[in-house]
């Protein structure tokens, strides 16, 4: 688990020294030279491969393994791991126009379930860089791409597109048409940001993709509290401080969800569409799911994590919302709910705990994090029927992250 400032850039910003995640590589975005800003190059490394570089220091669950890759330092991302599957994307601009070229001599290493798969993923952020490189560089009112095709390196696609259209911040669908089904509607595509490290946008792409090559992306996690907000308690603070806690609210989602039907979450969560401020995906998120609709009872950003299993990877940012007895009204959506109250600080923080030591063996993150929640269960509280619940393993990194904000 990593952990960041709350400040989130939404402009997209020049690729320079910048690293996020995609299907199973690392992307590093430098610029090919210090003097320009019209040459740029990307390289995806493989997860795995980075993990052999550094002895398999690289340790935990699948997500903790590529967090860490991709904050392993940069003289490792080199030629000797390029002979391993490793591939560049490089754009040259040139007054209005774009070429970006694949550099795949490599990608034949790629093992043969991964080779057509890189080939698409390659086409897709092909049309990424263009988006962050002609923030920098473009002056004109329309620009002429030439772009990698989805199946081979050498076939292109060039188009002419309006600049501000590229560059519009709620993102462009027909940029991404040579790479989605021919029969999609353009028109009602929603598209997301991929971001890096530090959740600032690099550029669009529509959501689909998002889930299909698990780019890293930005949404948001709320914990709603009966009647106040939680804020940090400090090291110094006694831990029965937790038994004065509000109670904050949890829900079970319903059993005909296609990811994780009928399990536990103790926050409500969502994605971010392209250039959407996060404080509005929290307000939309929390109206359309709990029916809570109260953008004043919403905190500030509290924190940002990074959370990363083999189906999302998502910068997310934490808020709370104070739930008011006597005004608010929670109304489950009905495709997402099916049960819900509020419960107990301590009961949710026994049976989170009790949730991650269940998954001993299959949790994403550190390993550490299991021990920790091992050591933390109290066995001293008599049963109840809440230290069954298990928790969505995505909600669970996101409440590892809530408790050691809390306590800082």
């Amino acid at each position: 688990m990593m952990f960041m400032s709350s400040k989130n850039e939404e402009s997209f910003a020049p690729p320079s020294s910048r690293r996020s995640l995609a299907s199973s590589f690392v992307i590093s975005m430098e610029d090919c030279e210090s003097e320009s800003l019209t040459n740029f190059k990307w390289t995806l490394s493989p997860i795995d491969q980075i993990r052999v570089l550094v002895d398999d220091e690289i340790s935990g669950g699948v997500g903790s393994q590529a967090i860490e890759a991709m904050h392993t330092h940069s003289d490792l991302i080199s030629s000797e791991i390029n002979v391993n599957g490793a591939f560049q994307l490089k754009c040259t601009i040139n007054e209005s126009r774009v070429i970006v070229e694949v550099d795949a001599k490599h990608i034949d290493a790629i093992n043969e379930n991964d080779h057509a798969n890189a080939l698409e993923l390659a086409a897709i952020l092909s049309r990424v860089m263009v988006q962050s490189a002609l923030k920098s560089c473009s002056e004109h009112d329309s620009v002429t791409m030439t772009v990698p095709g989805a199946n081979d390196p050498a076939e292109t696609c060039t188009e002419t597109y309006p600049v501000a259209q590229l560059l519009s911040s709620s993102g462009y669908a027909p940029l991404f048409a040579a790479v989605l089904p021919p029969d999609i509607d353009l028109d009602n595509i929603e598209m997301s940001d991929l971001v890096d490290s530090s959740g600032r946008p690099i550029g669009y792409v529509p959501r689909s993709l998002v889930h299909k090559f698990n780019l890293l992306h930005r949404g948001i996690g709320i914990v709603v509290c009966r009647d106040d907000h939680i804020t940090k308690q400090g090291q110094d603070q006694d831990q029965d401080q937790d038994q004065c806690l509000p109670d904050i609210y949890v829900h079970q989602r319903t059993d005909t969800k296609r990811i994780f039907p009928s399990l536990w979450d103790m926050f409500v969560g969502g994605v971010s569409t392209a250039g959407e401020d996060l404080r509005l995906t929290a307000q939309r998120e929390v109206g359309e799911e709990l029916g809570l609709t109260r953008p004043s009872s919403l905190s500030d950003l509290l924190f940002q994590c990074i959370i990363c299993t083999s189906y999302n990877r998502c910068v997310v940012t934490v808020f709370t919302y104070k739930y008011d007895s006597t005004v608010d009204e929670i109304k489950w959506q009905a495709e997402e709910v099916q049960w819900g109250d509020f419960v107990p600080y301590g009961i949710v923080e026994n049976s989170g705990a009790r949730s991650i030591g269940r998954l001993a063996g299959k949790w994403p993150g550190r390993e550490s994090d299991v021990m920790e929640a091992l050591s933390n269960i109290d066995d001293t509280s008599i049963e109840r029927d809440e230290d069954s619940w298990d928790y969505v393993p995505d909600g669970l990194l996101v409440w590892i992250a809530w408790l050691k904000w809390i306590a800082t």
